[in-house]
């Protein structure tokens, strides 16, 4: 018999951590645990909880997850060093999706920016990172850009030439890998128009880690099983 759907808890009810519960609804998934600045609310403890939140909840969620064993998709990105050891401290007894960009057009990104930088050195391009949020994104760069050059460095072994942020515009957020050669250039963006691709990435993200067992993934580990890529 296929394993029951998972229920939900989600911490944090602003755009992001709302969107994912009606993500969450409109694919039967039942939502038990509702978190914010003005108190928890439980039905029951959740398969997986979601954390949509800000840094300074990090250590209610986190403790909340190891008291109860409950598994986690950590979606804040702008974590300190103490706060990503907690998290991997966590993981090493509930399962935790670390996930920077919840996006499925990131990942298929993050794969284009590994095929570059698999490129011969002879015929490899310097790369640059942009990236664009509205100005109420709180940190610059964003998690997702540095991921970017993080992904060009280990693949190629040479650091990003420029790693730059714009604070303006439309929500949500465009991020762009850039190549130059001598008379040509490769531009890789990716554009999220709406914080539904960022929702729908966080309910796969709670279906694949329910019934997991322990351990930290990130989401291009995610999507990676999920599409059979190993």
């Amino acid at each position: 018999m296929p394993e029951a759907a998972p229920t939900i808890g989600v911490a944090g009810l602003g755009r992001l951590g709302t969107a994912v519960l009606d993500r969450a609804r409109r694919q039967g998934l039942r939502v038990v645990l509702r978190a914010s600045r003005t108190g928890w609310q439980a039905d029951a403890v959740p398969d997986v909880l979601v954390d949509a939140s800000a840094p300074a909840a990090g250590e209610q969620v986190r403790d909340y997850c190891l008291r109860h064993g409950v598994a986690l998709v950590e979606c804040v990105s702008d974590l300190d060093a103490r706060q990503w050891s907690a998290l991997a401290e966590l993981a090493a007894v509930v399962p935790v999706v670390r996930a920077t960009n919840l996006t499925v057009g990131h990942y298929v990104q993050s794969r284009l920016v590994r095929c570059v930088a698999a490129l011969p050195e002879p015929v490899r391009a310097p790369a640059s990172v942009w990236e664009r949020h509205p100005a109420t994104k709180a940190h610059r760069p964003s998690a997702t850009a540095v991921a970017l050059g993080r992904t060009w460095t280990d693949g190629s072994g040479a650091e990003p030439s420029d790693i730059s942020s714009q604070r303006s515009g439309l929500p949500v957020s465009e991020h762009e890998v850039l190549w130059t050669w001598q008379a040509e250039t490769l531009a890789l963006r990716h554009s999220v128009g709406s914080l539904a691709a960022a929702a729908a990435g966080a309910v796969t993200a709670v279906c694949w880690a329910h019934g997991r067992p322990a351990g930290m993934a990130s989401m291009d580990a995610v999507y990676d099983d999920l599409m059979g890529i190993r």
